[in-house]
């Protein structure tokens, strides 16, 4: 019996753990992974220079974007001048990433051949299922947003590509609205913008753009490849 007793409590804990540390998850994913609400307004109530001088300028930037020539072609590092440290350090606040780096990349970035000998030397099949890309995005960069774009149409078979999705999960920023439908409607491929009418997630916004696709095959990217 009282085996049976000591066994029954080492299961109980074992238990209790793996729940208390399952519980942990969840709770990490809903502080990292949610919208935010109080913490958020606040972070906007302080950084409102950047939708004030920052945003404004990146939008009057937009036609100036290159899109066959600048730094970092065939993958090379792009290098920042000293005297633009401070407007990095800014921008970066936007989008945390190096969103200066990205608008000195052109649109149309060539890369070298990363793949292995094996892989170049694959034949695949004439015939293979069209594919609609699907792409959600909430207040994503201009640059990289157009850049992934722009790599799709590069990269793919032209007869495999039937469309690309933008899925608008509810952006605020101004060139993602009209400017943004019409730089996409003079491309060589159909590209589609739909609009969540609220902040919904990726899981919702890829299911609208799932439910509208017209090819065989779903491929479903990040907005920023």
């Amino acid at each position: 019996m009282f085996t049976f007793r000591s066994r029954k409590m080492q299961y109980c804990k074992i238990i209790l753990a793996t729940s208390l540390f399952w519980f942990m998850v969840d709770v990490f994913f809903l502080l990292n992974f949610t919208d935010c609400k109080s913490d958020c307004e606040k972070s906007r109530e302080s950084g409102n220079f950047l939708s004030k001088r920052v945003l404004p300028a990146i939008e009057n930037a937009l036609p100036k974007f290159s899109l066959t020539s600048g730094p970092g072609e065939m993958g090379k590092p792009v290098v920042i001048p000293k005297e633009k440290e401070k407007e990095k350090l800014e921008k970066f606040k936007i989008n945390q990433f190096n969103l200066m780096a990205s608008e000195m990349i052109a649109l149309n970035r060539s890369l070298p051949d990363v793949r292995m000998e094996g892989c170049k030397s694959k034949k695949y099949p004439e015939k293979l299922p069209t594919t609609s890309i699907v792409i959600v995005f909430h207040n994503e960069a201009w640059s990289t947003l157009l850049r992934t774009v722009h790599s799709i149409i590069n990269r793919s078979p032209a007869r495999f590509l039937e469309e690309i999705i933008l899925v608008d999960d509810a952006s605020e920023r101004d060139f993602l609205g009209a400017p943004l439908e019409r730089y996409v409607h003079n491309l060589p491929v159909l590209v589609r913008v739909l609009r969540m009418e609220k902040r919904s997630g990726l899981i919702r916004a890829r299911l609208r753009g799932a439910a509208v696709a017209t090819g065989e095959v779903l491929t479903f990217l990040d907005a920023h490849c």
